[in-house]
């Protein structure tokens, strides 16, 4: 699976400003030469980016450099999918070749090269940005332009932020490493219900077992078990919401076939037992 390159139509606009919804999350991991500042509204799924893997949820602020591999993936989940998005794709010399070196834009230039390795924003400028980004699609496109500017500068000059990537992927050897790693997370999202060997999950990496425990501990900073658990618990805690299933269903259809291990597995994850989880959230129905 090759590593999908995405071609931006700009028109004859500075840069693109869109509100998005979707029935669900499953576009395949991707680079293009833009930056891209996407706020996630209503959503919540798996994240990966560069060699990170993690959760996203509504409310996330995210940045992601040129070329940097990345996608939001929830296909996988049973149910609350739904994806409502505002994202901002822009080019560096949108304002002119060298603009953003000017020393005025000093903190905006450390912010595209942090964006290199993908950037997730947290407190308080994530709360400020997230209102400016907003007022965004209610403003003309000279405002347009102004907030943006207004936006980056603020994040910019935040500490409020996570590191998404050890890589910065401008190497054309990371992003064929990527296209391996691309193969592995779609061929275990579409089959983390079933048993999945070692031996068969490394084929898909054209690795031996032995390489592939260290090159996917590396990239995951997790063992292919820990992953493989972490997909299966998320996916159980969407079926234990919808309340359709008992625990032994929700245990099996999640790919388990030990009800013990599962709530031990369940407990690790979430702090508490599967049916502690559901009365969480069906409090009136117990």
């Amino acid at each position: 699976m090759k590593l999908l390159t995405e071609t931006i139509l700009r028109g004859d606009k500075l840069f693109v400003l869109k509100e998005e919804n979707f029935p669900y999350n499953d576009f395949p991991l991707h680079i293009h030469p833009e930056y891209e500042l996407i706020l996630v509204l209503k959503s919540s799924g798996k994240r990966y980016v560069g060699d990170s893997i993690d959760t996203f949820s509504s409310g996330d602020l995210c940045l992601f450099g040129p070329n940097l591999p990345h996608t939001f993936y929830n296909k996988h989940l049973p149910a609350d999918r739904e994806v409502h998005q505002i994202v901002i794709q822009f080019n560096e010399d949108m304002l002119g070749e060298g603009f953003f070196n000017l020393e005025q834009f000093r903190a905006i230039k450390g912010l595209f090269e942090r964006s290199l390795h993908g950037v997730c924003f947290n407190g308080t400028v994530k709360d400020k940005a997230t209102r400016k980004i907003k007022e965004m699609l209610l403003a003309d496109e000279a405002e347009s332009v102004a907030n943006l500017i207004s936006v980056l500068n603020l994040l910019g000059q935040s500490n409020e932020y996570e590191l998404l990537s050890h890589y910065d992927y401008k190497s054309h050897a990371i992003h064929r490493d990527t296209e391996r790693m691309s193969r592995v997370y779609h061929f275990l999202l579409d089959n983390f219900k079933r048993d999945i060997s070692l031996a068969e999950i490394a084929s898909v990496a054209n690795l031996s077992e032995e390489a592939f425990c260290r090159y996917f501990k590396k990239h995951t900073r997790k063992t292919h078990s820990e992953f493989m658990n972490e997909l299966r618990i998320s996916y159980a805690c969407r079926l234990l919401q919808q309340k359709k299933l008992s625990i032994l269903d929700v245990c099996f259809e999640s790919g388990y076939k030990n009800i013990s291990y599962f709530n031990r597995q369940f407990k690790l994850h979430t702090d508490t037992s599967p049916l502690k989880y559901q009365k969480k959230k069906f409090p009136d129905e117990f």
